[in-house]
C-alpha cells in the first residue's frame, strides 16, 4: 500500500532543524574507472544509490589470478559472530573496518599493516560498519555515534544519541546497529527496533548534533513491542531525498487481537526530505507482519527507460520496484522458496486467516528471504536468497515473535531479475546460505556463503566461475576496488576456524 501525507489521518512527522542540501552520485557503470590507483569503495554500498557496483579491474578473464595476499585476525565479537559489515577502501589502498564489538581499524592493503585501532568494545547485532567523507570515518556503537580522523585514528567527536537499556533479549530495545550514510556534511542513520518505534536520525557530521528525527512507528504499539527502525544504509538521490527500508514489529501470530493493525511504518519503504525529515511517501509491503519478515535492505536507486525507480526487498523473499516519484508499485517478484504464507498477515487483519495444522513450516523463515543487500547493474537486479524455514512445532511457537530455526537446513539461490519487468532472467541454486550481499565487478557478481566460501558468478547466466575458501564461516559482504577485494571470515563454526579479515589481489604471489 502506498499513501502520501494528508491522505492518511494518522500521518505525522517531526521537523527539527534544517540540514545541508544533499547531492547523490549517479549510478555507476560496472567497469573499471580511472585505473586501480584511483579506485575506491568509500560508500557502504559503493555509491549513494546503493548499487553495489565496483570500480574494478577484476573480471572473468583475470579472476584465476585473484589470490589471498594477507589475513588479519578479528577479535571483537557480537551475538552473530565477529564481523558483518561492508569494508571501506580508499584510493590509497587503506581499508577501514568495524567488528561486531564496534571496534574500528585501518589497514594498509599492500603491506597488511594495521595503521590504527579505536576500541569501543560494545557488542551489537550488526551489520554495523562505517561511513566516510572528507578524511573522516563515521560509525555507531550500541548507543553512540562517533567520528574518527581517517589518517591518525584520533576520535574527533562522540555523541550519545540513545538512553535506556539495549540488547537482543525479547522486549528490549535493539539500539544502533546500522552502517550509516554521509553526504554533504550530514550523517543519516537509524536505531533498530525500539518500544514505540525506532527513530531515523540526521546529524551534523561536524559535531554529531541532531538536525531532525523521524519516528518509524506512526501507529502507537499498545503492548510496547519493539518495532520499526532501520538496519541497513539508506539511499540518497540527487534531488535532496533520503530513502530508508524499515524493519518489522516483533509481534507473534498470537498477539492479542486488540493490538492488530497495519502498524505503520513497519515493513515499509520511506521517502523523506533529507533537509527536514518530512515524509514524502511510504510504501508498506506487508501490513501487520507477524513472521519477522522486515523490509530491511538498503533501497537501490536506478533509472529504467527514463523512469526513476527504487528497488527494495527483505526477508519476506520478495523484490519490489517502486516508482521513485509517486511511491507506486511497478512490479514485485517472489524469489526463493515460498509455501503459501505470503498473505497471512493481511488475512489476519481481515479475520480470514486459516493456518495449517501444527506442526508446519513457514517459508521464508525469520532468517530467510533476501537477507543481505542486492546489486543492480546494466538493467539487472541481483539478489542473494536464503531458503531456511521457520518451524511451528507446538502451539507455543505461535507466541514467539521469531520462529525457531535450524541453520543446518539452510540452502540458497542467486537470482537475476530484469529491471524493467521483474521477470527472472536466471537463477542458480546453491547448497549453502548466501549471507554476503551481491557485489558486481564487470561481468562477475560476488557473494559469500555461510560455509566460508567467497563465490563469483557470471552475470550473463549465473554460471559459478570461481570460488575461494575464507578460512572460517562468514555472514558478511565484501568490497572491491581496482585489483583488490576485501572479505571477512567472521563466523567461525569450529575450533579450527579463526575469525579474520581476508585481503585478495589480482596476480597474487602468495
Amino acid at each position: 500500500m502506498n499513501v502520501r501525507p494528508g491522505s492518511s489521518p494518522g500521518w505525522r512527522w517531526i521537523v527539527l532543524a534544517a540540514a545541508a542540501s544533499v547531492v547523490a552520485g549517479a549510478v555507476v557503470a560496472g567497469c573499471g574507472g580511472g585505473g586501480d590507483s584511483e579506485a575506491s569503495w568509500l560508500k557502504p554500498n559503493a555509491d549513494d544509490a546503493n548499487t553495489r557496483v565496483a570500480t574494478s579491474s577484476i573480471d572473468s578473464g583475470n579472476i584465476a589470478s585473484l589470490g589471498i595476499v594477507s589475513t588479519e585476525p578479528l577479535s571483537g565479537r557480537g551475538p552473530f559472530g565477529f564481523f558483518a559489515a561492508t569494508p571501506l577502501i580508499d584510493e590509497d589502498g587503506v581499508a577501514y573496518v568495524q567488528d561486531l564489538a564496534s571496534n574500528v581499524f585501518a589497514y594498509d592493503l599492500d603491506s597488511g599493516e594495521k595503521l590504527w585501532e579505536v576500541a569501543y568494545d560494545k557488542p551489537v547485532i550488526g551489520p554495523n560498519g562505517l561511513a566516510y567523507e572528507d578524511g573522516t570515518v563515521y560509525g555507531v556503537t550500541d548507543k553512540d555515534v562517533f567520528a574518527i580522523d581517517a589518517d591518525s585514528g584520533q576520535e574527533t567527536w562522540k555523541r550519545n544519541v540513545l538512553t535506556g537499556e539495549f540488547g537482543i533479549a525479547e522486549g528490549q530495545n535493539l539500539g544502533l546497529t546500522i552502517q550509516p550514510a554521509v553526504q554533504e556534511g550530514v550523517l543519516y542513520l537509524s536505531e533498530a527496533a525500539k518500544t514505540g518505534g525506532g527513530n531515523i536520525l540526521a546529524l551534523d557530521a561536524a559535531d554529531g548534533s541532531e538536525l531532525w528525527r523521524f519516528d518509524t512507528t506512526d501507529q502507537p504499539e499498545a503492548d510496547k513491542t519493539p518495532s520499526g527502525g532501520a538496519w541497513n544504509t539508506p539511499a540518497l538521490d540527487d534531488e535532496g531525498n533520503v530513502y530508508f527500508g524499515v524493519g518489522n514489529g516483533y509481534y507473534s501470530h498470537n498477539t492479542p487481537v486488540e493490538f492488530q493493525q497495519a502498524r505503520l511504518y513497519t515493513d515499509s519503504l520511506l521517502k523523506l526530505n533529507a533537509e527536514t525529515g518530512e515524509l514524502d511517501w511510504y510504501y508498506q509491503a506487508l501490513p501487520n507482519d507477524f513472521w519477522d519478515w522486515d523490509l530491511q535492505l538498503s533501497p537501490v536507486l536506478v533509472e529504467d527507460d527514463g523512469r526513476n525507480l527504487v528497488i527494495v526487498g527483505g526477508k519476506m523473499g520478495i523484490v519490489y520496484a517502486i516508482d521513485r516519484d509517486s511511491g507506486e508499485l511497478v512490479w514485485k517478484t517472489p524469489v526463493g522458496t515460498h509455501n503459501g504464507h505470503d498473505n497471512d498477515s493481511a488475512a489476519q487483519l481481515e479475520s480470514a486467516l486459516d493456518l495449517p495444522e501444527i506442526p508446519f513450516d513457514v517459508f521464508p523463515g525469520p532468517y530467510g528471504g533476501v537477507e543481505t543487500n542486492m546489486a543492480v547493474s546494466d538493467g539487472v537486479v541481483y539478489a542473494a536468497v536464503v531458503n531456511l524455514p521457520g518451524h511451528v512445532k507446538t502451539p507455543a511457537d505461535l507466541d514467539k515473535p521469531v520462529l525457531p530455526i535450524d541453520f543446518t537446513e539452510g540452502t540458497g539461490a542467486i537470482v537475476a531479475l530484469d529491471l524493467a519487468t521483474g521477470k527472472v532472467k536466471w537463477q542458480r541454486e546453491i547448497d549453502q546460505m548466501p549471507f554476503g550481499a551481491m557485489t558486481v565487478s564487470n561481468d562477475l557478481v560476488f557473494t559469500t556463503t555461510f560455509d566460508g566460501m567467497l563465490r563469483a558468478y557470471s552475470t550473463m547466466d549465473g554460471t559459478e566461475v570461481w570460488t575461494s575458501e575464507l578460512g572460517a564461516g562468514t555472514n558478511s559482504p565484501l568490497a572491491i576496488a581496482g585489483d583488490t577485494l576485501v572479505a571477512a571470515a567472521g563466523f567461525p563454526q569450529g575450533a579450527d576456524q579463526k575469525a579474520q579479515l581476508v585481503i585478495y589481489k589480482l596476480n597474487a604471489e602468495r
